[in-house]
């Protein structure tokens, strides 16, 4: 499975951050080799205020 290089992440976000803007950054390895090795990235499932997340925040799914 893959290990994550932190327990838990958090950030707070300014409420005039501009689109595209960096917030957080995570990484995370797998021991395995090759393509069992990929890490790929995505965000949970969620609604903030009624709209969904991913109305708020992306998450570019190679780099996380």
């Amino acid at each position: 499975a893959p290990l994550f290089a932190e327990e838990r992440y958090s950030a707070r976000v300014a409420e005039n951050n501009a689109a595209g803007a960096l917030v957080l950054r995570v990484r995370a390895t797998d021991a395995d080799w090759g393509q069992n090795a990929r890490v790929r990235y995505r965000l949970a499932e969620g609604r903030v205020r009624g709209a969904p997340l991913s109305s708020y925040v992306s998450v570019q799914a190679e780099t996380g």
